[in-house]
């Protein structure tokens, strides 16, 4: 790839990002008395994500004819975020294309190594890989994945010769079908990148406890394969496993030269920050062996901080009691300073000396402002070499912080102001501040307030004195919620004003009929409940205050889930004792099976997802009729049976899909057969598995020579099968991945199916969508719950949305 244009990447930023930019680079690069680290905590909704884009192609230019490869290493709290924001942060050059990887620590093992007709991320000039803290640091007691466990096999396989079954049957995990994991094993080829796997061997062989560990748990469990393995036979294996990940990730660190590290809201893993001896877990260790890594030259690597909140602000005491946001904030810093403990304590001394100038104004001491403004700026000194944060509009001089703020409104009810009252009366009951703050943000708070000081004072007041809390519930009784009451399905207040805008914006708008966020750009017109919703999209909410996600989860959980209900179950307590699954496979009073056209929701056919695609559909063209045409044409296939005259057979229905494409077959017994049962902690699924078997072998033993006369709706039907199936438009989603065979799309299709046929077996979603297809004219041979979730995905762009 070419160098990238570092004046073109920076061109989109506005000038607050743009001096970010520049201030973090040269603290992270250039200045002499750089830490190698840069905290950038600009408020929320300012792009931290965009200002470190522009610090990477500074980058990427500042290292490009110094090093062979660059490597940029982002490590955020999840696997979704990293997946999500990894391409936000890719820079390319033009005539090529940067690596991004979003993978295991351990995983390095294979990603390094050259890949069969072509390279590994070791040969690219430019990579992004991404690692969770999870998955990668926390290794915990945690077999891992499959994939790491084969990584480990192959790496362990020469160091142990005279093991090799043991070392399967230890490996194998929770892994069901053995036959499948060593076949896996003695088949499937791994690349291992030759480094890496030198230096495992030699830490292995150092590593005299965990061999012996091996060995003990060989001979003592693992020699002979077990069907069911014993409690602490599983428990010590697991633990071996993990032994095993930590030290190949250690070994994967020390291979791994990366030239920035970004860590993204590292305040929800903070604990690998940790710089203090005595203070560190084993997660944080292998953090640490990261965080210094140095290039080939003797360069420490780069770390680069983005979080809006990175220490916790000032509280009260009514906040959790185990914070402290002095020492949150040092931590932080201490980290930044690279533990450096006497540029910490200058830190410290200023911010004293600037917090004794403020004070002894405020007790009217002579004119100050003199020392007040130099020990501030001595303050603003220490912390702008390690940090930059831009406010919102009002804090900026050249007002450019890209913010449009709205005012929704709010009304103050009566039913607000008793909660107020009863919190008031409850925290002096047991001998907590006023509730003033916690109360402007969320109701309810005697019920939420879990890990807060609050909840300890009101334990010790129900021990001795449990008379001050009665007196309080009996005289404010209406502020409170009543079990009997959600158990009946009542509709609840809000009880505060802010709440209850967001119960206005969300839950009144409709909100609580969409099973998933609309597409931005769906594919058709959207329908249904979700007609008009097309603008909807995430809300983001913030708080100081940690009860305030609880509180807003469950009124707004419970309201929508009421609203879903709407009056079918009657009461809240064992929904699905009042309301059993309507997808669900069943039998005749012979014992037959007799719902076979269930199955069109978990039906993977590759014709009707490829060559019945509204996507390909001309133009301005109704995309349902364009479809509906691709079905006939299908059908009209001289190949397939088309008797003119007789009885109609209705099993053209259900059997449809394997006429069309009778490659099913194979995959079909595969599936009946538990081929795809290798995925660790696999539960039956909802379906029922022997009725599913029955079902599917009604299928594999039908002769479609023998098929009657078809229904005169058979186009009609497949068309919405077509349009709505999550097993179709699952395959279609796939289709436009690279290198995914049919089998593995098929595959793909069929688990995603049976989560969404889950998804509809839930007692409110049954609720919900039996209740808007009473509120339509929808023809009563359509009214079948299977044919209302067809149309329930069509209508809302499930297709768009996968």
């Amino acid at each position: 790839m070419n160098r990238p244009d570092v004046n073109e990447l920076l061109k989109p930023l506005k000038p607050f990002q743009r001096r970010t930019v520049e201030h973090a680079f040269h603290r992270l690069f250039i200045a002499e008395d750089s830490t190698a680290r840069f905290l950038v905590a600009d408020e929320v909704g300012l792009g931290k994500t965009l200002v470190a884009r522009g610090i990477i192609a500074r980058t990427i230019d500042h290292l490009w004819d110094e090093v062979e490869r660059i490597d940029i290493i982002y490590i955020c709290s999840n696997a979704s975020i990293a997946r999500a924001n990894l391409h936000k942060l890719l820079v390319s050059g033009a005539g090529g294309q940067a690596f991004p990887l979003a993978t295991r620590l351990t995983m390095l093992a294979t990603e390094l190594a050259p890949r069969a007709g072509g390279p590994g991320i070791a040969d690219n000039k430019l990579n992004f890989v991404s690692f969770t803290p999870g998955t990668s640091f926390n290794m915990g007691r945690s077999g891992g994945q499959r994939r790491e466990r084969e990584a480990l096999f192959h790496l362990l396989a020469p160091c142990l010769p005279q093991r090799r079954t043991a070392l399967m049957n230890l490996l194998q995990g929770g892994i069901a079908r053995k036959d499948d994991w060593r076949w896996g094993l003695n088949n499937n080829t791994i690349a291992l990148d030759p480094l890496i796997a030198e230096r495992f061997h030699t830490a292995f062989r150092e590593s005299v406890e965990l061999r012996q560990e091996l060995h003990e748990l060989f001979d003592t469990w693992f020699r002979y394969y077990r069907r069911e393995w014993p409690n602490e036979a599983r428990w010590r294996r697991n633990a071996a496993i993990a032994k095993l990940r930590r030290l190949l990730a250690g070994v994967c660190v020390e291979a791994l030269e990366p030239d920035l590290i970004i860590l993204d809201e590292f305040q929800r893993f903070k604990t690998l920050l940790e710089t203090r001896e005595g203070y560190r877990d084993p997660a944080a260790d292998l953090a640490r062996d990261l965080f210094r890594a140095r290039d080939p030259a003797g360069n420490r690597v780069r770390t680069l901080l983005l979080s809006a909140t990175p220490y916790k602000l000032y509280t009260t005491d009514a906040e959790i009691g185990n914070d402290d946001h002095y020492e949150d904030f040092l931590a932080t810093t201490r980290f930044l300073l690279d533990g450096n403990e006497g540029r910490v304590e200058e830190v410290r001394h200023r911010l004293s000396r600037f917090g004794e100038a403020l004070k002894g104004t405020a007790a009217g001491e002579a004119d100050q402002t003199e020392t007040i403004t130099a020990t501030k700026g001595a303050v603003e000194a220490s912390l702008r070499a390690i940090m930059a944060r831009t406010e919102r509009v009002g804090a900026s001089e050249e007002r450019d912080a890209m913010v449009v703020e709205r005012h929704p409104p709010s009304t103050l009810t009566s039913q607000d102001v008793r909660q107020y009252l009863a919190a008031d009366a409850l925290f002096r009951a047991v001998g907590d501040r006023d509730p003033m703050a916690l109360w402007k943000s969320a109701p309810y708070l005697a019920h939420f307030m879990r890990g807060y000081k609050f909840n300890d004072r009101l334990k010790e007041t129900l021990e001795w004195s449990p008379n001050a809390v009665s007196e309080v519930l009996r005289e404010h009784a209406s502020a409170f919620l009543s079990a009997e009451a959600l158990h009946e399905w009542s509709e609840l207040d809000p009880a505060n004003a802010k709440l209850r805008s967001m119960v206005r914006d969300l839950l009144d708008a409709g909100l609580w009929q969409l099973l998933w966020i609309p597409p931005t750009l769906p594919y058709w017109p959207l329908e249904g409940p979700f007609k008009g919703k097309e603008n909807i999209t995430k809300t983001l909410l913030f708080s100081a205050w940690n009860v305030v996600p609880d509180v807003v989860s469950a009124v707004l959980s419970y309201e929508a889930e009421r609203r879903m209900v709407g009056g079918r179950i009657k009461s809240y307590q064992d929904p699905a004792k009042q309301q059993g699954p309507l997808l669900k496979l069943t039998q005749s009073a012979t014992g037959k099976p007799s719902s076979h056209r269930l199955l069109l929701l978990l039906m993977p056919c590759l014709p009707l997802a490829d060559l019945a695609h509204p996507l390909e559909a001309p133009p301005r063209q109704d995309y349902r009729a364009w479809v509906r045409k691709r079905v006939e044409a299908l059908l009209a296939d001289p190949r397939l049976p088309n008797p003119g005259s007789g009885e109609v057979d209705d099993r053209w229905e259900w059997a449809a899909p394997l006429v069309l494409d009778p490659t099913l077959y194979t995959f079909l017994q595969t599936w009946r057969d538990g081929g795809f049962s290798a995925q660790e902690n696999e539960t039956e699924p909802q379906r029922g598995q022997r009725i599913f078997n029955e079902h599917i072998d009604d299928l594999l033993g039908l002769d479609p020579c023998q098929l009657g006369r078809r229904p005169p709706g058979l186009a009609d039907l497949l068309t919405e099968v077509a349009l709505g199936s999550p097993a179709i438009l699952t395959l279609r989603a796939l289709r436009a991945s690279s290198g995914v065979g049919d089998d593995t799309r098929r595959r793909l299709a069929t688990e995603l199916a049976e989560a969404f046929w889950s998804l509809f077996n839930q007692p409110a979603v049954i609720s919900m969508i039996r209740r808007l297809a009473s509120e339509t004219d929808a023809p009563r041979d359509q009214a079948h719950f299977w044919r209302l979730v067809l149309r329930y995905c069509r209508d809302g762009n499930l297709q768009a949305v996968l």
